[in-house]
């Protein structure tokens, strides 16, 4: 988030094997800019996505009405499958207006769960 000030989270992914993140950003203003981040921290591309003025606010909208951050929501996610690896997380609404933390979670015995986190009050709503 040091690369794009002010920024919030809005997803991550993990590509080869974690090594490489794919992180997207949202801007005070609701701009997206996508991040390519290495397993060091370090970031080697950063890129604005071209989206309307509709999007912007939609954007800005969720990253204002989270109260849980994508920390506070990881912590969340590590504490329901503590032998995890988060390897996708996203923040989004759904249907009647959720809004939640999305997460693929991969458990050590190579298994594929599926959590949610409600972005409001930070109940778990799916885990499994």
């Amino acid at each position: 988030m040091d690369a794009v000030k002010g920024s919030k989270v809005l997803s991550v992914q993990s590509n080869n094997g974690g090594r490489l993140w794919e992180v997207q950003l949202a801007g005070p203003d609701g701009t997206e800019r996508l991040l390519e981040v290495d397993d060091l921290g370090r970031v080697s591309g950063v890129r604005v996505k071209d989206t309307g003025q509709g999007e912007k606010a939609r954007v800005l909208g969720i990253s204002k009405d989270a109260r849980l951050s994508f920390d506070d929501a990881a912590a969340k996610v590590s504490s329901v499958v503590p032998e995890g690896r988060i390897t996708h997380m996203s923040l989004d609404r759904y249907g009647d207006d959720a809004l939640v933390w999305d997460a693929d979670v991969l458990t050590s015995e190579g298994v594929w769960r599926g959590v949610k986190v409600d972005a409001r009050s930070g109940a778990v709503t799916k885990n499994g």
